[in-house]
C-alpha cells in the first residue's frame, strides 16, 4: 500500500451517523473507493437501526470488505483489544490498521479512537467529517449542523451541536 494514498477503515459508529441521517452518499463521494470495513463492523451493523445501508455500500462496491485471518499477527491485536473491552468491530478494525501502510481510522468510539492514535493511524469521526464538508464548499454551515442535530437526535453522542468552531479551526489551519 503506498504512503501518500491512505486508506479509510470505517467503524460501525461513523457508519450508523451517516446511514441514520441517510447521508451515506457523503461518505461514497469523500472516501468511495478507499473505505475498507471488516467483517465484524458488518457483523454490528447488523444490529444497528439501518442494516440495509453499510451492506448496499459493499454490494455496489464503493466499500471492500477486509477479513481478519485467525492465523495472522493482526488477529493477536485483534485479540488483545477484545481482552481489554473493546467492541469486535473496533478491535478488529485497529488490527487491520496494523498491517501497515498509512490508514486513517473513522470513528466515534473515543476509546477506539484514542487507541488508534496510541498506535499512530490518523483518526477522523463524524464531526470532523461534516465540518470538512463545509470548510471545502459541499454544504453550508447551516446544513452541517441541521444534519449533525439529526445525527444526535438519532444517537450520536457528539461533543458538540455546532460545527461552527470545527470549521473556524479548520479553515484557519488550511490557509
Amino acid at each position: 500500500m503506498e504512503t501518500d494514498n491512505p486508506q479509510f477503515i470505517l467503524d460501525n459508529t461513523a457508519v450508523s451517523n451517516f446511514s441514520s441521517a441517510g447521508r451515506m452518499d457523503i461518505l461514497r463521494s469523500r472516501y468511495g473507493g478507499r473505505l475498507i470495513v471488516t467483517r465484524e463492523v458488518l457483523m454490528e451493523a447488523e444490529n444497528s437501526p439501518y442494516p440495509e445501508a453499510i451492506q448496499r455500500a459493499v454490494d455496489d462496491g464503493w466499500i471492500k470488505v477486509q477479513p481478519l485471518y485467525a492465523d495472522s499477527w493482526e488477529y493477536g491485536i485483534f485479540t488483545e483489544l477484545r481482552d481489554r473491552g473493546f467492541g469486535m468491530g473496533e478491535a478488529a478494525s485497529i488490527a487491520v490498521c496494523s498491517t501497515g501502510g498509512m490508514w486513517i481510522f473513522i470513528s466515534d468510539d473515543l476509546d477506539a479512537r484514542r487507541e488508534a492514535l496510541r498506535r499512530r493511524f490518523g483518526v477522523v469521526g463524524t464531526y470532523g467529517i461534516l465540518a470538512r464538508e463545509v470548510v471545502e464548499g459541499k454544504m453550508g454551515l447551516r446544513e452541517g449542523n441541521e444534519l449533525l442535530r439529526r445525527m444526535v437526535e438519532n444517537g450520536f453522542r457528539s461533543h458538540s451541536h455546532d460545527l461552527r468552531e470545527e470549521v473556524e479551526r479548520l479553515s484557519y489551519s488550511s490557509e
